[in-house]
C-alpha cells in the first residue's frame, strides 16, 4: 500500500516482512515498491492502479523502481527486515521458477484486500500466443523534449484544504511539468485534474500547454457563511 507515513510504512514492512522475507538472504532481499510513487495517489483507483503495476510486472519481467524514493524512513530496518526499495527498474531475477507478486491495499475503515498473482508461464508452457495484452509505445517518451500544445485552452481545476496548500500544490505540479522527462498532453492533465477530490478550497488555470503560468491561477470565492454541521451517529461505526 505505501501510505507514505512515519508510523504506516514500518509497520507495514514488518508484516510483509514476517510473512514473506523469513526464509530471504540478506544477498536476496523482497522487492518492495508503491504505485504512488510512479503516478501519485489515484484515490478511489489506487487497489487497482498497484494491481495494474504487479501484472505488468509479473507478465514483462521488470520490476518498476519507485522514482520518488529518495530518504528512507529512518524507522525501518531494511537489512534486518530483508526488504528493499529500488529508485529503478530491475529485470525480475531469471533463477526462480515462476514470477509471483502481492499487491496490499487498505481502504476506508480499516477494510484492507491483499491479492496474490503469478504469471503463467509455469502453467501454459510455450502454448502459442493468441492474444498479448501489453502496450508497447512506438516513441520513447524519455527523450522527446518537444511540448505538447493542445488544439484549443484547457481548463485546469484544482482543490486543496486551504487556500496555501493550493498554491504549493500548483507550484509542485508546475515544477513537476517542466522535467524533460515528463511528456504529458494537456487534454490528459485536465481530465486527471478534474477527477481529483472536490475539496474547500477551489481555484483554476486556462492553458493551451502544460507550461502553468502561476500568476493566471484564479482562486475561488469563499463563503462567508459559517457552515451548519449536524452529526448523525448509525451505531455501527465507520460501516454504517
Amino acid at each position: 500500500h505505501g501510505t507514505g507515513t512515519l508510523a504506516g510504512d514500518p509497520i507495514e514492512l514488518a508484516a510483509a516482512s514476517s510473512v514473506f522475507a523469513p526464509s530471504r538472504s540478506a544477498q536476496n532481499p523482497l522487492i518492495v515498491g508503491s504505485i504512488k510513487s510512479n503516478i501519485g495517489h489515484s484515490e478511489n483507483a489506487a487497489g487497482i492502479s498497484g494491481l495494474i503495476k504487479a501484472i505488468m510486472a509479473v507478465e514483462t519481467g521488470t520490476i518498476p523502481g519507485n522514482p520518488t524514493f529518495i530518504d528512507p524512513n529512518l524507522k525501518i530496518d531494511f537489512v534486518g527486515l530483508k526488504v528493499k526499495a529500488t529508485r529503478t527498474a530491475i529485470p525480475w531475477p531469471s533463477n526462480l521458477a515462476s514470477r509471483i507478486a502481492s499487491v496490499n491495499s487498505f481502504g476506508y475503515g480499516g477494510s484492507n484486500a491483499h491479492v496474490v498473482i503469478q504469471d503463467g508461464a509455469s502453467f501454459v508452457g510455450k502454448a502459442n500466443k493468441i492474444y498479448g495484452s501489453s502496450f508497447t509505445a512506438s516513441t520513447s517518451f524519455l527523450d522527446d523534449d518537444d511540448e505538447q500544445v493542445a488544439s484549443s485552452p484547457q481548463l485546469l481545476v484544482f482543490s486543496a484544504n486551504d487556500e496555501e496548500s493550493m498554491k504549493m500544490y500548483v507550484k509542485v505540479l508546475q515544477a513537476h511539468l517542466i522535467n524533460p522527462r515528463v511528456n504529458i498532453r494537456p487534454e490528459d492533465l485536465a481530465h486527471t485534474l478534474l477527477r481529483r477530490s472536490r475539496l474547500f478550497n477551489r481555484g483554476f488555470l486556462v492553458s493551451k500547454s502544460t507550461t502553468l503560468d502561476y500568476g493566471s491561477l484564479v482562486l475561488g470565492k469563499k463563503n462567508v457563511d459559517a457552515p451548519r454541521i449536524g452529526f448523525v451517529f448509525s451505531g455501527h461505526g465507520a460501516q454504517g
